[in-house]
């Protein structure tokens, strides 16, 4: 994954996001890939240039807690809501209404 895709965001909550994202072509959906425990983005890659070079718009965060995104050491702000939250705002960022969610975890 080309390290140039990848960008930071802060929520409102003043977390930091690190995350790979790319647009779509004309027509393509955008897929966000979740990776689970224990990983990071980077375990999507070879999905990515996939579908990334079929011209699909791709999103795939660190998870809270994984590479690049920060690391609360408060385990309330783990719970599933905040995470749902933060993801609606990365995607609000990027100008996505609508993705296809891909996920994975042991």
């Amino acid at each position: 994954m080309d390290a140039s895709f990848y960008k930071d965001f802060k929520t409102s909550r003043a977390i930091n996001y690190h995350y790979y994202t790319a647009p779509p072509q004309e027509g393509k959906p955008t897929l966000l890939f979740a990776h689970g425990f224990p990983s990071t983005s980077y375990s999507w890659h070879h999905q990515v240039k996939f579908f990334q070079d079929m011209g699909y718009g791709i999103i795939v965060p660190d998870q809270l807690g994984y590479g690049g995104t920060d690391k609360p050491t408060d385990a309330h702000q783990y719970r599933l809501k905040l995470l749902t939250a933060d993801m609606i705002e990365i995607l609000d960022n990027e100008k996505v209404s609508k993705v296809i969610a891909v996920g994975h975890d042991w």
